[in-house]
């Protein structure tokens, strides 16, 4: 039969696949949240390149004076 050592042994082995069970089900849920995260992240830079894209385009049609139109187009129009 089975002697202490070899009792020993399997239950030793048994204790080492739990924590290794432990440790994949941890490492699996780390990388859905890295996963999502990164998803997050992907987004939040898209709307703030829209969002600058944006700003870019509105400050590109003012002049230096900050005017929405060029002086000379006020002047034409009067």
């Amino acid at each position: 039969m089975w002697d202490n050592k070899e009792l020993e042994n399997l239950n030793k082995q048994i204790r080492m696949g739990d924590v290794i069970s432990v440790l994949m089900a941890q490492s699996t849920k780390l990388i859905e949240i890295v996963n999502a995260n990164q998803k997050e992240i992907n987004r939040l830079n898209k709307e703030r390149n829209e969002l600058k894209t944006h700003t870019d385009n509105a400050t590109d049609q003012l002049d230096d004076d900050g005017d929405k139109y060029r002086d000379a187009d006020i002047m034409i129009n009067q």
